[in-house]
């Protein structure tokens, strides 16, 4: 098909490039004017991935007294505030639906013919009719014109009108003007806030907490083999939540208690709360992929980032302070865009450490408990008890002014990686251990075994309980060609009765017996019988050694457990 001169020709499979490249041509489609919008002046940014937000600007200069914004916030119930400042007052904040005109490029045959209904146009059908008319329309339900369109097109013809299968029609040309959008409406939500008052430096605002913008915390350590480490610390802002343009941002260490999370205030237009409720569960799966394993699914930008864009101010870290229970970095001039990932430096420092070394003797289970367990689980077990392994510790010193964070942590060593570990939470001034790697040359072998049985050792009742006595030994050898320090501590089932080379002895309840991952798979695989508990308990025994380069020790202790 040839086009007429001053005319569009149109086909339904072959003409769409030919459609777009036009469309590119006129230039894009008149936009709709957006409503106003509320910048980001300042954010409070939560590990948790809660954030405080806060966003303003100023007046209109019509003197209307209104700020309109074409986006809702979702905020946690409760935590929505609309303000107005410099001797303006806050009427209302309204939101709700409006219907607003859209304009979009017509992208198939059916929105082709709609935007050019009332158009001379010559129709050529599969058998290479053609015909001359008017287009009068595609025939649909007004209700929902996209879902509702027909599959006829009506041409005013010299004849009379023709109506048309669209599937008939090859070849649609159409002369004089082509129109290549389509108008339509929709319902969109809105925020109005409304204003009297105030002079020129009057500003109008909202702030809420919201999920969608988060912090994640790293470490790097570079020890120098001396005591002393060369600590960087830096931070991975991910903005799933709204554009920061040169905004404050202020980075939180803490946890902080938000008690309707799980709510989204009214303002959003969302729907009743319980089901709001159930969304924000399930959304939370989403937050918490990395929480807090912290998800370190770092980037520093994102697809669709352009590099072209006007550079922005570096952003600049202007102090950290202590706030109630928690401690803030505040960084200023940082732009973000919502789906981009930023990563940017805090702070550097030095930190004291010493290696030590941990060693840790998991629980055992009494025979009775072994003798009738099933094959499999026999086994399971003696994976579990297996030798347990010594595990190079770095115990850090905070001798700084801003507590450490739980966070990720690269250790180096002159600058060559040695291993990946996790600070915990340590404030100013305190300790905490940074586990490191496993000390393969330091060699263990720990056993238990039975020393004495009394069948009649109580009677509680008519029932009748025996003693059973046992001995552990752990045998240790440092295979390093330095001295270490050793910590070992070893956790049995039981009552404490002795223990050798200057150790510590104590009792524990069952709190503190699971604290430190200290529980075992095997606890569930047998029903404990009630008077367990009665007469037995949990025992620990510490020890710290000091072992020469290829230095050998042992280490003893004995307990006992009634048993019926």
């Amino acid at each position: 098909m040839r086009p007429i001169r001053g005319s569009f020709a149109f086909h339904p499979v072959l003409g769409l490039p030919l459609l777009l490249a036009t469309l590119a041509a006129q230039g894009p489609p008149p936009a709709v004017l957006p409503a106003s919008t509320l910048p980001v002046r300042e954010v409070t940014v939560f590990k948790d991935g809660h954030a405080y937000v806060v966003r303003e600007t100023a007046l209109p200069a019509d003197g209307s007294g209104k700020v309109v914004l074409d986006e809702l916030p979702a905020p946690v119930l409760g935590t929505f505030w609309p303000y107005a400042s410099d001797g303006a007052r806050l009427v209302m904040a309204k939101s709700g639906q409006v219907t607003v005109a859209t304009e979009s490029a017509a992208m198939n045959f059916r929105e082709i013919a709609r935007a050019n209904i009332g158009k001379d146009v010559v129709v050529v059908t599969a058998d290479q009719e053609r015909i001359d008319g008017k287009l009068l329309g595609v025939p649909s339900r007004q209700t929902v014109p996209a879902a509702s369109d027909g599959e006829l097109l009506l041409l005013q013809t010299a004849a009379g009108t023709r109506v048309l299968p669209l599937a008939a029609v090859r070849d649609l040309e159409v002369r004089g003007g082509f129109t290549g959008t389509i108008r339509g409406e929709e319902q969109k939500a809105r925020l109005e806030l409304t204003v009297q008052g105030g002079g020129a430096a009057a500003k109008v605002g909202v702030m809420y907490v919201q999920r969608g913008l988060r912090w994640i915390p790293a470490y790097r350590l570079d020890l120098d083999g001396k005591g002393n480490a060369a600590v960087q610390f830096e931070a991975t802002l991910q903005n799933d939540l709204v554009d920061l343009d040169g905004a404050t941002v202020n980075l939180v260490v803490g946890v902080p208690k938000f008690e309707f999370e799980g709510l989204v205030d009214p303002i959003s237009l969302q729907r009743e709360a319980a089901q709001v409720a159930r969304e924000m569960q399930s959304q939370q799966v989403f937050f918490n992929n990395f929480n807090n394993a912290l998800g370190n699914s770092i980037q520093t930008q994102v697809a669709g980032y352009q590099a072209a864009e006007p550079a922005a101010a570096e952003p600049e870290v202007d102090g950290a302070t202590a706030n109630e229970d928690l401690f803030v970095y505040t960084l200023r001039n940082v732009t973000c865009k919502k789906g981009e990932r930023l990563v940017l430096p805090i702070a550097q420092f030095a930190l004291g450490y010493r290696d030590v070394y941990r060693l840790d003797v998991p629980f055992a289970p009494p025979m009775e408990v072994r003798q009738n367990l099933q094959s499999e689980r026999v086994i399971e077990l003696a994976r579990q008890l297996a030798a347990p392994k010594a595990r190079h510790v770095l115990r850090l010193q905070n001798g700084v002014e801003a507590p450490l964070t739980t966070a990720p942590a690269l250790v180096l060593s002159h600058g060559q990686v040695l291993a990946q570990g996790r600070i915990g939470y340590t404030p100013k001034g305190g300790s905490s251990d940074l586990e490191i790697n496993v000390a393969v040359d330091i060699r263990v072998d720990s056993t238990e075994r039975e020393t004495k049985r009394d069948a009649g050792a109580i009677r509680l009742g008519n029932e009748s309980y025996g003693r059973v006595d046992l001995q552990g030994a752990i045998a240790l050898k440092n295979g390093k060609p330095v001295p270490i320090e050793l910590e070992v501590t070893r956790r049995v089932l039981g009552l404490h009765d002795a223990v050798g080379q200057g150790g510590s002895q104590q009792q524990l309840d069952l709190v503190q017996a699971w604290q430190g991952g200290s529980g075992n798979a095997w606890w569930g695989w047998w029903s404990w019988p009630y008077w367990w508990f009665q007469h037995n308990g949990f025992a620990e025994f510490r020890w710290t050694v000091q072992l020469a380069a290829g230095a050998t020790t042992e280490l003893t202790s004995n307990w006992h457990y009634f048993w019926r």
